[in-house]
């Protein structure tokens, strides 16, 4: 079956987005949210609102979810008026979304049971990639789902990953977060200390960037620790959510991860300081009260 109209549920930073790049690209768009006015907020691009989840998945050739966590999926998959309860053989079934290797095999056995292909394909690259339609997708799923799945992924990425069978793309995803997490305190750390010391932090950051453990990433969130710009492209809510299933998932196989766990404890930190919403950056905000100390801010050794 030949894909031409595409469902999309989950309106956010990301979903909105990647909804309207597929539209851009000349498919049928019918989108879903569970705050009715972020979905209405396409309508002026000629992208269709469907009322439930259901209704989407009785119109579409394919269906995309790109939502927050495990119980949100979840619902919006296999509860009442679900996915679910409208898919038929022939579709297929992208999530986009971030959520449990066990969620994803059991999306997988429910949605195959009707002849529905699925396919997990988490993504990197925050809203900005989202919205130039650059972001990395991580796959996985049959090679014949990944074939029909293509122009979809062209749509909103620039680079797909197949790594494997169905919940392999999610076990990528949570441990490159688990990486991000890892680069972006120790990064953070170091301008705290070198500013508290009296230095100026850009000088630490420029032999970062002149060294082998250079990154793209800390340009960007260079930038905004010495501007305090917060602006949020990944929440500190959502890194939480993400360590916390990483942390699941080793334990089911029995991998020590110490380093994500103690990743996991500085976002409860700043959580517990009332910044979840705040992007990813801020959780060095909670450390710099503690220390009494912006980053930037001039100090003596």
């Amino acid at each position: 079956m030949s894909i031409r109209h595409v469902g999309f549920l989950g309106m956010g930073l990301m979903g909105s987005r990647m909804a309207a790049n597929l539209k851009k690209k000349g498919f049928e768009v019918t989108v879903w949210n569970r705050t009715p006015a972020a979905a209405r907020a396409l309508e002026a691009a000629g992208v269709h609102v469907a009322q439930t989840p259901a209704e989407v998945a009785a119109k579409v050739d394919a269906f995309c979810t790109c939502v927050a966590d495990v119980a949100a999926l979840r619902e919006v998959a296999l509860g009442p008026g679900g996915l679910l309860s409208t898919a038929k053989a022939g579709q297929l079934f992208i999530d986009f979304s971030t959520v449990s290797v066990a969620l994803v095999s059991e999306l997988g056995a429910a949605f195959g049971a009707k002849g529905v292909e699925v396919i997990d394909a988490p993504v990197t690259g925050s809203k900005g990639g989202a919205e130039k339609g650059t972001l990395v997708i991580m796959a996985g799923g049959a090679e014949k789902a990944m074939a029909r799945a293509q122009p979809l992924f062209e749509a909103v990425g620039e680079k797909v990953v197949h790594c494997g069978a169905l919940g392999a793309g999610t076990q990528v995803k949570l441990a490159g977060n688990g990486l991000i997490a890892a680069m972006l305190q120790a990064f953070s750390e170091g301008m705290l200390l070198t500013s508290k010391a009296g230095v100026d932090p850009r000088r630490f950051i420029e032999v970062v960037q002149a060294s082998g453990f250079r990154s793209p990433y800390f340009d960007f969130k260079g930038k905004a620790l010495l501007e305090h710009d917060f602006t949020t492209h990944f929440s500190i809510d959502l890194m939480h959510k993400d360590l916390s299933l990483l942390l699941d998932n080793a334990a089911a196989h029995r991998v020590p991860t110490p380093c994500a766990a103690a990743m996991r404890e500085t976002y409860a930190v700043a959580r517990a300081a009332g910044k979840g919403a705040q992007d990813i950056g801020a959780v060095v905000t909670a450390y710099e009260e503690l220390v009494g100390h912006r980053i930037g801010q001039s100090a003596s050794p």
